[in-house]
């Protein structure tokens, strides 16, 4: 068997795409988690408050 050289076109690609990936899932990991948890608290605050004010 002889050892070929890694094609210089293709090679890149690939190492492009993976950390294309990677920053693509670490950019969602960072910041789209926040907004649905920002929107659960404003929900879960939204209705805590007629029941607060139902009390007084």
């Amino acid at each position: 068997m002889t050892k070929r050289p890694p094609n210089k076109f293709i090679a890149p690609i690939v190492i492009a795409g993976i950390t294309a990936g990677f920053f693509v899932s670490a950019y969602k990991f960072v910041f789209a988690k926040p907004k649905p948890a920002e929107q659960q608290l404003k929900q879960d605050l939204a209705e805590q408050s007629p029941q607060k004010n139902d009390e007084k």
